[in-house]
């Protein structure tokens, strides 16, 4: 290798070690499969642009090839000079270093410039110059017989003096899918054109070197508007509309009527009718551009100022410092190819996405719609009568039934203070003492709750397990299968509304902040955020993020976990100068939402004052979530919301409302009535959609009042049975466990989610409100609301029995 920069004609010995002849600098941007950075030349000081990727040997001899083209047509004023590739090896075990460098170009790229300026648009004039620039370029390319296929503004670059320069094209392209096999990514797709897309879903279809010029008339609206269409769209749900949807278009009426034809000349749907690379240099937009020479120094000019800007702090997001796999699903990061190809018999995370989003109209069909519906009422009147008869029956039964619990735990406690007062029976008078010291203590430790009944030195034949209620947590759990309640010191001084776990610890979440209880110390809590209401969060460890809705306006924010954790630990500065929290979408009003999985497809399902808003996460490069569907003007305002995934097939929103339980089908969009509950008079208060386990996400548990019914997505019931609770619940959740618990104020009952039937009681010694918290494994969080708004938490270790002898 020569020890200066290779010339133009010169040829680099590919795949030799960088050691000695290039250096990295700094990280200038991240790629598809890598990270870009500033480098230089050892000797000659001359800088370079290098692009570090991940590579296994068996990749190095493709590798070898393509980018042997690279170097054979990248000799254009108008495509970034390839310097070379350098191999640097790793350890054994790890996968080598790929260095590709070309030649840097200091002035960055177009999206980030047109970032930077002023109303998110470049002038006119500019554009033509970019675009001409750009066609030059592409018609080397054609001419030679290579497609870039990856036109965009990240990959149209500035130098320093204007010039505009084309990176990644044809084979590098090709590189980045040869090593993006095993990676997360699904593309950047808002600037394919529809015949890619549509060659990919059919192995029929083809395409040519005009799919260039399709991406670049979405450059130019890129450079027009500050981003392509769809660009607030999930990408896998852009990927699905691009072939459907009709050419985009520029929407402000400021543009000239040569650049309004120029964009519609270039995204012409039909490739066979698009204009050729060398029929867009001739057109009026590029041919007539005045006085280039000024163009360039504006430009140059433009460029200088932001540099000079560079030192203020960029609008970007927060760095991703999380890893794409979670604990209980495969590693996103392995495994799965680029949503660009899509190789013969994979399952991709494309093909999920396009899935669940086919058309299917027997599936959608009106008339078939209407069936349901009306089969749903004939079977909702054939039901009414009988539920409200049946209705009245169980709340009898119910109540007879905890009667017999309460007096038979009256009559345990009164036995144990009478076997207390037989032992202490010398020292009456210190037992006189004792017994009042022992009220008041209770107000600590005995009064909030207790299962029914304790249990007793005695042994009796159908004795209940209970629970044992302790304030400290930290205490060993004592060897025994019987479930567990306790309760932290910590009293927090507004009601607590939400909690999740992270790690071990439970971040809560309150009228007025939120919090972090360390539970694996003495119970220490620590202030995160101040005079901000958080109403319901998740957290999503593998992805870094903690999902809320918070603030008065209720909007839906996605926190950091590291910013979270160095606002505790204060360790990393750079960490805290960053804003710690990004808003999904422009969602305020948010009632309530679920974050659902399936497949590797992670959506967030958001229920407002009258929508419902379906997002999916979309990995590496964008990391967050992004619009998916929009569902507007909704008849009954949605209180809850769940997802599912109709026999893995059809996407299917469930939401409750005051007057029952309604479904909307994605793909159709229509919406129709599951349940209403009209034996009930008013309105109701929908507790919880459970989506029961193995049915394929057909049949459901609907929660409701003091009552839950058993139907399928349809709104056909699936069995006679009513679950039915003794008391009105104020709160109502599934457990992993395969129970569902209800928190009443006199007492918490479990029951089977199958059958309904009553599996536990927790009875409380006085009425109190309870709040369902979270729960993992076999511990429930739940908090208190006392008299005040003041409020503590609580959480309750289950038995080792699945079936609890109470």
């Amino acid at each position: 290798v020569s020890s200066s920069p290779p010339s133009r004609n010169e040829t680099v010995c590919i795949l030799a070690d960088p050691a000695g002849i290039f250096e990295l600098v700094q990280v200038v941007g991240n790629g598809t499969y890598g990270q870009v950075y500033k480098g230089r030349h050892v000797k000659t000081g001359q800088l370079a642009a290098i692009k570090v990727m991940n590579v296994t040997e068996n990749e190095e001899e493709e590798i070898k090839l393509e980018i042997n083209m690279l170097k054979k047509y990248s000799h254009h004023r108008n495509i970034a000079t390839y310097y070379g590739a350098f191999v640097k090896q790793s350890p054994a075990g790890q996968d080598d270093q790929l260095w590709l460098v070309m030649e840097y170009c200091g002035a960055g790229s177009v999206t980030d410039l047109v970032k930077k300026t002023k109303g998110n648009c470049f002038k006119e004039d500019w554009i033509a110059y970019i675009c001409r620039e750009v066609l030059r370029g592409l018609a080397h390319l054609h001419i030679n017989h290579v497609i870039h296929r990856d036109i965009k503004g990240q990959n149209v670059l500035l130098t320093e003096n204007a010039e505009v320069k084309l990176v990644d094209f044809g084979v590098s392209a090709q590189l980045d899918r040869t090593i993006g096999r095993r990676n997360t990514f699904i593309g950047t797709p808002y600037w394919m054109a529809p015949e890619v897309i549509a060659c990919e879903e059919n192995q029929d279809s083809t395409y040519d070197y005009r799919s260039d010029l399709w991406s670049l008339g979405i450059t130019a609206i890129e450079m027009a508007e500050g981003a392509p269409p769809l660009c607030d769209m999930h990408p896998m749900r852009a990927l699905f509309l691009i072939p459907r949807n009709p050419p985009p278009k520029l929407k402000s009426r400021k543009w000239s009527k040569k650049f309004l034809n120029f964009v519609e000349s270039c995204l012409v749907k039909n490739y066979l009718h698009r204009p050729s690379t060398e029929t867009l240099l001739k057109h009026s937009f590029i041919r007539d551009m005045q006085n280039e020479r000024q163009v360039r120094i504006m430009l140059k000019d433009h460029l200088d100022r932001t540099r000079k800007k560079k030192g203020e702090k960029d609008e970007t997001e927060y760095e991703y410092t999380g890893s794409e796999e979670e604990d209980d699903e495969l590693d996103e990061d392995e495994g799965e190819p680029s949503s660009i190809v899509n190789l013969p018999g994979e399952s991709t995370l494309r093909r999920e996405f396009l899935r669940l989003q086919q058309e299917n109209k027997n599936r959608s069909d009106p008339h078939r719609q209407q069936q349901f519906q009306q089969q749903q009422l004939k079977d909702q009147e054939k039901y009414k009568k009988q539920l409200q008869a049946e209705r009245q029956k169980r709340i009898e039964q119910e109540k007879e039934r905890r009667k017999r619990l309460e007096d038979h735990q009256k009559r345990e406690e009164e036995l144990r203070k009478q076997q207390e007062c037989e032992q202490r029976w010398p020292e009456i008078k210190a037992v006189q003492r004792r017994d009042e010291k022992c009220e008041d203590d209770k107000g600590i430790v005995d009064e909030e709750m207790s299962s029914s009944p304790k249990p007793e030195p005695i042994r009796r034949g159908n004795a209940r397990k209970g629970s044992v209620v302790n304030v400290n947590p930290t205490n060993i759990r004592p060897q025994s299968d019987s479930p567990e309640i306790r309760k932290y010191k910590k009293k927090f001084n507004s009601e607590i509304l939400c909690a999740a776990l992270w790690g071990v610890n439970l971040l809560v979440g309150t009228e007025n902040g939120l919090w972090l209880l360390d539970r694996s110390g003495q119970g220490r809590v620590y202030s995160l955020i101040t005079r901000r209401r958080f109403q319901q969060m998740d957290v999503l460890e593998g992805l870094n993020v903690l999902i809320t809705i918070s603030g008065k306006k209720n909007k839906l924010r996605v926190y950091y976990l590291s910013w979270l954790r160095n606002k505790i630990l204060r360790n990393d500065p750079e960490v805290e100068k960053r804003q710690g929290w990004v808003s999904v979408g422009d969602l305020e009003g948010c009632v309530h939402y679920k974050v659902v999985k399936y497949e590797r497809i992670k959506f967030l399902v958001i229920a407002l004052k009258s929508s419902v808003e379906v997002y999916a996460w979309a990995p590496k490069p964008y990391h967050k979530f992004m619009a998916f569907k929009s569902f507007t003007s909704l008849h009954h305002k949605p209180l809850s919301v769940d997802l599912t995934v109709e026999n893995g097939q059809r996407l299917k929103v469930i939401y409750g409302s005051q007057v029952g339980f309604h479904a909307i089908d994605v793909d159709s969009g229509s919406v129709y009535d599951l349940y209403l509950p009209t034996h009930i008079q008013g309105t109701i208060h929908p507790h919880a959609i459970i989506i029961l386990p193995n049915t394929n996400g057909t049949e459901l548990l609907l929660a409701y009042e003091d009552e839950g019914v058993y139907i399928d997505i349809y709104g056909h019931f699936t069995k006679e049975t009513v679950l039915q609770w003794g008391e009105m619940p104020a709160s109502v959740a599934y457990l992993q466990s395969n129970q569902v618990m209800g928190w009443g104020e006199k007492a918490i009952e479990l029951r089977s989610v199958e059958a309904g039937n009553l599996e536990g009681v927790f009875m409380h010694k006085k009425a109190q409100k309870l709040k369902f918290l979270c729960e993992r494994n076999d511990k429930v969080f739940f908090a208190s609301v006392q008299s005040g708004g003041s409020s503590q938490i609580y959480f309750m270790t289950l038995g080792q029995n699945v079936l609890f002898n109470w």
